[in-house]
C-alpha cells in the first residue's frame, strides 16, 4: 500500500461512519433501480442494504409492458412496491418513462418492447401512451416528482423502429410532459441522451434544444460510460451547459443520470481493454472518481449504475446480452456487498447536502517523488486532478490521479498539496486526510501556512488513482476516532 511508503507522513486515526439513507436529509447521490420493468433483479434483497448506504435517490424505469398487459387496464402494484420500500427507507424514487407495449406494437424485438417508440405505431397506440402516462403520474402523485421521458433517445438501441432523430424526440417529449402535467402541474420533466455515442458529437443534442424543448424541461440526463471519468468531460459538460443556456434553458439542471463500471466483464463489452483485470477494487475507485468529477462540475444528481448484478439474459431493443457485466454494489449471486457498497457508504456521508463545490485554488506537485534533475515524464503532474469544495464553511480539497483503472496504478509518493487559506472560510488547523476507498481517516503530521497566509502545504502525502481529501477533522460528520 502507498499509505505505508517511507515518506509517507501520515497516522491512521479513525473511520469513516455509515449514515442511514434516513438520517441524511438530503444530497446528489443517487442508485440505479433501473430494469426491474423486466425483473432483473431481485428487488425485495435490496431495499434493506439500500437504506443503510446512505444514498437519497434511485432511479426507476416504469415500464408501460409491465404495466398495461391488458388494454386499458394498468396493474401498478409492482412498481408501487418498488416506490413505497425505497420511500421508507429514506430513499425517493425518480422515474424513467418508457417503454413500448406489444399489445400495441407488433413484432417488436423482446416482450418489454425495450426502446420501441409509441410514435410509429398509429393513433390508436400514441393515444394508448398519452393514457398510460396520464394514469401513471396520477397513481403517483404525492409520492415521486421528477420524470425522465424515455432512456438513451439517440442512440439506435432505444429508438425502434426509425433512426434517432432529435426532432421527433422533442415532439415526443412535449407529448408526454403534457399528460404528466395534467395530473400533476408542478411534475419535474426530465431529457435523457448517452454521451457514449456518437450521436452527440453529431449534433443531436445541438439539435435537440435548437427546438426549443428547453421550455418543457426541469432537467436534462447524460450517461457517462467511458473508462476514465475526467477524459474530455469538464468540456464537454462546460459545452453542454451553454447550448442549453442559448437556447432559453438556463433553468434546465445537468444530471449525470446513469453510468457504471462493472465489477466483471463478458468477453465483449464497450468498456472493455484487451489488458482488462476485473475487480471490485476497478468498480470502486471508478465510481468515486465519477461522483468527485460529476459533483465537482455541478451536476445535481449524480446516478450510479446499478443497485444489484443483472443475472439473466438482457434483452435490448434489437439484440441480446446472454451473460450482462456486472455493475451492481451487490453481488447478483448471493446479494452481498461488493466493495463498491462500501465505497458509496463514503460518498453519501461526504456528500450531503452540506457539501458544495467551491473555486479554491489547490494544487499538487510531485517534485519531491520525481526530481527535476533526474529524466522523468512530467505528463503524470498534468494527469493529477483537483477539487474543491466547501462544507459548513470549511474547505475540502481532494485529488487524484485520472489512469485509466484498469492500468492497476500502484502509486507514488510523497507529493505535496497547496490549497488556498481563504478568509472567508474557517481555517484549517487539524488537517486530516480522508481515503475515500477504505474510509480511514489519517492525521497529517507535515504540514504548514504560507508566509504571506495565502495558502495551506500539506507535504508527504500518496497519490493514488481515486480521490483523497484534504480537509480539518472538524469539518468531517459521521466518524469513530480511535
Amino acid at each position: 500500500m502507498i499509505f505505508k511508503h517511507k515518506s509517507v507522513n501520515l497516522q491512521e486515526i479513525g473511520q469513516l461512519k455509515p449514515m442511514t439513507s434516513k438520517a441524511i436529509a438530503n444530497s446528489p447521490i443517487s442508485i440505479g433501480f433501473e430494469c426491474l420493468d423486466r425483473e432483473m433483479f431481485d428487488a425485495e434483497r435490496c431495499y434493506e442494504p439500500l437504506g443503510k448506504t446512505g444514498v437519497k435517490w434511485a432511479r426507476c424505469q416504469t415500464g408501460w409492458n409491465r404495466c398495461e398487459q391488458q388494454k386499458g387496464v394498468y396493474t401498478f402494484e409492482w412498481l408501487d412496491r418498488i416506490v413505497d420500500s425505497l420511500l421508507a427507507q429514506g430513499v425517493q424514487p425518480w422515474f424513467n418513462v418508457g417503454y413500448g407495449n406489444k399489445i400495441y406494437m407488433k413484432d417488436v424485438y423482446s416482450d418489454a418492447a425495450v426502446g420501441f417508440v409509441p410514435l410509429y405505431y398509429g393513433e390508436e397506440t400514441l393515444q394508448a401512451w398519452k393514457n398510460y402516462v396520464r394514469a401513471l403520474a396520477e397513481h403517483f402523485k404525492g409520492r415521486v416528482e421528477y420524470f425522465e421521458i424515455w432512456n438513451e433517445s439517440n442512440i439506435s438501441n432505444f429508438w425502434q423502429p426509425r433512426k434517432a432523430d432529435p426532432e421527433e424526440y422533442a415532439r415526443f417529449i412535449k407529448i408526454t410532459a403534457d399528460e404528466i402535467r395534467s395530473a400533476i402541474p408542478n411534475a419535474k420533466i426530465g431529457g435523457c441522451v448517452s454521451t457514449h455515442s456518437t450521436w452527440v458529437r453529431k449534433g443531436f443534442v445541438f439539435k435537440l434544444f435548437r427546438t426549443g424543448i428547453a421550455k418543457e424541461l426541469n432537467f436534462f440526463s447524460i450517461h457517462a460510460y467511458c473508462q476514465q471519468p475526467e477524459l474530455n468531460y469538464p468540456k464537454f459538460v462546460a459545452s453542454l451547459r451553454r447550448i442549453i443556456d442559448e437556447n432559453g434553458g438556463k433553468h434546465v439542471e445537468l444530471w449525470q443520470g446513469e453510468a457504471g463500471f462493472p465489477s466483471w466483464f463478458p468477453p465483449v463489452h464497450p468498456q472493455l481493454e484487451p489488458y482488462v483485470f476485473e475487480s471490485e477494487h476497478n468498480q470502486a475507485i471508478w465510481m468515486l472518481r465519477r461522483y468527485f468529477t460529476d459533483i465537482a462540475l455541478g451536476m445535481k444528481k449524480s446516478s450510479f449504475f446499478q443497485m444489484a448484478d443483472m443475472m439473466s439474459v438482457y434483452k435490448m431493443g434489437n439484440a441480446t446480452k446472454k451473460n450482462p457485466a456486472r455493475h451492481g454494489i451487490l453481488d447478483g449471486v448471493n446479494y452481498q456487498p461488493k466493495l463498491s457498497y462500501k465505497t458509496m457508504q463514503h460518498l453519501a456521508v461526504f456528500f450531503d447536502d452540506k457539501t458544495k463545490p467551491a473555486e479554491l485554488y489547490c494544487a499538487a506537485n510531485l517534485r519531491e517523488a520525481l526530481p527535476r534533475y533526474e529524466r522523468h515524464s512530467r505528463l503524470i503532474d498534468i494527469a493529477i486532478q483537483t477539487y474543491t469544495y466547501e462544507r459548513n464553511g470549511y474547505p475540502f480539497f481532494a485529488y487524484s490521479l485520472s489512469e485509466d483503472v484498469q492500468y492497476g496504478f500502484e502509486g507514488i509518493a510523497p507529493l505535496m498539496l497547496a490549497g488556498e487559506k481563504n478568509p472567508a472560510l474557517k481555517p484549517i488547523e487539524k488537517p486530516v486526510l480522508v481515503d475515500m476507498l477504505s474510509g480511514k481517516i489519517y492525521r497529517v503530521k507535515d504540514w504548514n501556512v504560507e508566509a504571506f497566509d495565502e495558502l495551506y502545504f500539506f507535504n508527504g502525502l500518496p497519490l493514488t488513482d481515486y480521490p483523497l481529501v484534504i480537509c480539518d477533522e472538524k469539518a468531517l460528520i459521521s466518524c469513530e476516532f480511535k
